[in-house]
């Protein structure tokens, strides 16, 4: 397909996704649609550290769970504005991240997975125990006052598709900047070779710290989006092991080190979710789950790539190439 034909399609997706609350008023719908943009976005953000730099996080629920918690208890018992209240808690969330990357990034492969894993739990547990606060097991409603944009509540999904949209753009903009920036090739060649990207002068421990809080400062905005949309959160919801586990599958699925392998892999990931639960949920002994993993395990054998790698000319880019040899000192 030639340049121009590539162009009305990317303009005929664009008005697709653009007008699609419009056409489709079912706030079912639009809710998956919206799912599908929040969980590109996390998925956007993990590959930041996860993909680019391949330290493997199953730890990211923290983040999401510092930005959903910050904003709504600023907004309910101090009537802050969650404009105000995410920007605090993608600030806990960097935080967190320097936190938690200073000693883990000492650790590499399965031991640096392990850790934020043991992070992920002892952060789900302190959201728990300090109930006082957080509202422990039974979570943190939302009561509605209406709708206005400064408390992001609305009467239908529609406001919050686009809020989602609109930050979905934002990091992928980010993310293809980085991608191409110095930060970007040094990435890369800590995925390539570590030690060899160390020998060059690469500040390893620095650029991966730089990387994974800008990962937990996105993570933690789609909290906030996803916690106004839900209106209701709690430990298990936000902060739970699962939920760091399918942020990672989206990458995985659609492509890691890729940049639109997360769009995709969310995509079919959040759709199929809904697929299974919808016609198979009903069914005993978990039978949605199960035709859920196994998909998931064909799409990963068979495309161990991704499914970005059907696309021979998609502009899902691949690392720079020659990292080794290009690499400036930091």
């Amino acid at each position: 397909m030639n340049r121009t034909g590539r162009i009305f399609l990317a303009a005929l997706a664009g008005a697709a996704v653009l007008l699609f609350p419009v056409v489709t008023t079912t706030p079912y719908y639009i809710h998956t649609v919206l799912m599908v943009f929040l969980f590109a976005t996390m998925g956007l953000g993990w590959n930041l550290i996860g993909g680019y730099g391949a330290q493997l996080s199953l730890g990211h629920s923290t983040f999401f769970a510092i930005g959903a918690y910050s904003a709504v208890l600023l907004m309910v018992n101090y009537e802050i504005s969650p404009l105000v209240g995410g920007i605090v808690g993608m600030v806990l969330a960097c935080g967190a991240a320097v936190v938690i990357g200073l000693p883990c990034f000492r650790l590499r492969g399965p031991y640096f997975c392990l850790a934020t894993i043991a992070a992920g739990e002892i952060a789900r547990i302190l959201f728990l125990h300090f109930q006082e606060f957080t509202g422990g097991a039974n979570g943190v409603p939302l009561p509605f006052h209406g709708d206005d944009i400064l408390t992001l509540q609305f009467s239908s999904k529609a406001p919050y598709y686009y809020l989602a949209l609109g930050l979905l753009v934002a990091v992928f903009v980010l993310v293809r900047w980085m991608e191409k920036a110095k930060i970007g090739r040094y990435l890369a060649a800590i995925r390539e070779d570590q030690d060899a990207a160390e020998s060059l002068g690469v500040r390893t421990d620095r650029v991966k710290l730089i990387a994974y809080v800008l990962s937990a400062a996105i993570t933690a905005a789609a909290g906030v989006l996803y916690a106004f949309t839900v209106g209701y959160i709690d430990p298990d919801g936000v902060a739970s092991l699962n939920l760091s586990i399918e942020i990672a599958v989206v990458v995985i699925v659609g492509g890691i080190g890729t940049l639109w392998g997360p769009v995709l892999g969310a995509t079919v990931v959040v759709l199929l979710t809904e697929l299974t639960n919808m016609y198979l949920g009903s069914l005993r002994s978990g039978a949605s789950l199960v035709l859920y993993g196994l998909l998931l395990i064909v799409v990963v054998v068979a495309r161990p790539k991704g499914l970005i790698s059907l696309f021979d000319r998609a502009p899902a880019a691949s690392l720079p190439k020659q990292v080794g040899t290009r690499v400036h000192v930091a």
